[in-house]
């Protein structure tokens, strides 16, 4: 509702605010003058008061406060055509026309009045006349109106409907262009990241190389993404021991590009690996720069690389551990070896019995020997082979291992032999090995 319509509201409703200090040159009442500028300072644009016919007049006050009431005939005449919007366009508008210029409106006045020094003050008590809507026609600028039921208000509604449906065509063109644009932004990147991608040094945790509970096993990660042009999928994810790589578990991942074509977000989800006591139960991101990184309580890191030397380095000690692997299971089978324990005592032998057992001389920090030549149940098999000149350490073989128990316990002496020194002990129970095949 514009200005204009509040103002004819106010003014020609019950309401009681209008007011107007008139000069009346001292007369004891107001003139019809007075009450005619009261009238018309409370009209809207266009409208203008034609005639006040006073009626009847009381003092409703004292001589010496006088407050004189009046009833009057008003007329109200137009000035202007007054109109009234009833649909826009934009910056146009179609206008139904509500009075014509001339046209005359009358009402009846009952007003108060009172004397301010030589002036009658009038306020409107009651004023009862027909409703005025809308305003006058010259508010509205040359060419931005038509009205209604004419061509022109037609030719209006037309180019407002065929700017609507232009700015919609625009719209979508738009959203299809900004589609297209995102569509070859992420197929671009998918053809970035199509490949094996191998984790190219350890995995990092807040700047340090993270290890496992031994403190010397680290992670690996290797990635195979897909060819295609989808901005979202699955990539098939290993978590691997990176000094042993067929020690794994597969890691359940899905992707998705970011919209600026500059970054995967991959969502990994994986049963620990135990070697290294890692879950990878985080968001990662990769840019092109090939860092993989998560940034949760941790930060994590690690640098991959496109099927280059990682990759092939990976395969390699892959396959040269499987063959290993495979030599080693081949030659127990040979001689019908199991897997050598830790310690003699482990394999719960009986007196004056043998076994052939697998062994790698890779003993573990802490092992100890107890012996020479013949060993106590306390020592590590794997560091008496090399003591007792089996095997050299890091080889593999199968050894025959001997469990005598004798009736007396003569005190046995510790040596340095092969680079390992050995204990004394005293027991009965004695173990003697010796090498039956060294894995080639």
């Amino acid at each position: 509702m514009n200005q204009w319509m509040k103002r004819s509201k106010a003014a020609l409703s019950t309401l009681i605010l209008i007011t107007l200090a008139a000069c009346s040159g001292g007369s004891d009442q107001p003139s019809e003058d007075d009450i005619k500028n009261a009238v018309a300072f409370n009209l809207p644009s266009g409208l203008e008061v034609a005639d006040v016919e006073i009626l009847v007049t009381e003092n409703a006050g004292s001589q010496v406060e006088p407050l004189i009431r009046n009833r009057s005939n008003i007329t109200l005449e137009f000035i202007d055509d007054f109109v009234m919007p009833v649909e826009r366009y934009d910056d146009k508008v179609v206008l139904k026309k509500l009075y014509e210029k001339g046209q005359e409106l009358k009402g009846t006045l009952i007003s108060s009045a009172r004397l301010k020094g030589e002036s009658w003050t009038v306020s409107s008590d009651r004023f009862d006349i027909p409703r005025v809507q809308g305003n006058a026609l010259s508010q509205y600028a040359e060419g931005s109106y038509a009205f209604e039921g004419t061509d022109e208000a037609a030719e209006f509604k037309k180019a407002y409907e065929d700017a609507l449906v232009k700015a919609e065509e625009e719209r979508q063109a738009a959203i299809a262009k900004a589609e297209e644009e995102k569509a070859a932004r992420v197929a671009a990147f998918r053809k970035f990241l199509a490949g094996t991608w191998t984790a190219s040094g350890p995995m990092m945790q807040n700047g340090g190389v993270y290890t496992g509970r031994d403190r010397k096993s680290t992670a690996g990660v290797e990635m195979v993404f897909p060819e295609g042009d989808e901005a979202r999928g699955v990539v098939p994810m290993t978590l691997y021991v990176h000094e042993n790589p067929v020690d794994s578990v597969p890691v359940n991942a899905g992707f998705t590009i970011a919209d600026d074509g500059k970054s995967v977000q991959i969502r990994a989800r994986s049963n620990t690996l135990k070697a290294v006591n890692l879950y990878m139960n985080e968001v990662w991101t990769m840019g092109e720069d090939g860092v993989l990184k998560a940034g949760g309580r941790d930060r994590w890191t690690i640098q991959m690389e496109k099927e280059g030397e990682a990759t092939a380095a990976k395969k390699a000690l892959v396959d040269q551990i499987t063959s290993y692997d495979a030599a080693l299971k081949a030659l127990a089978t040979k001689h019908r070896a199991g897997m050598a324990p830790n310690r003699f005592r482990d394999m719960r032998m009986n007196q004056n019995t043998y076994t052939n057992v697998i062994l790698e001389a890779t003993p573990p920090d802490g092992a100890r020997v107890l012996g020479t030549d013949m060993y106590d149940e306390d020592s590590n098999i794997a560091l008496t082979a090399i003591h007792a000149g089996v095997l050299k350490r890091g080889e593999a073989g199968v050894v025959k291992i001997t469990y005598r128990r004798f009736n007396q316990r003569p005190q046995i002496q510790g040596s340095t032999a092969n680079g390992v020194t050995s204990s004394g002990y005293s027991d009965y129970g004695r173990y003697s090995i010796e090498l039956v095949e060294k894995l080639k």
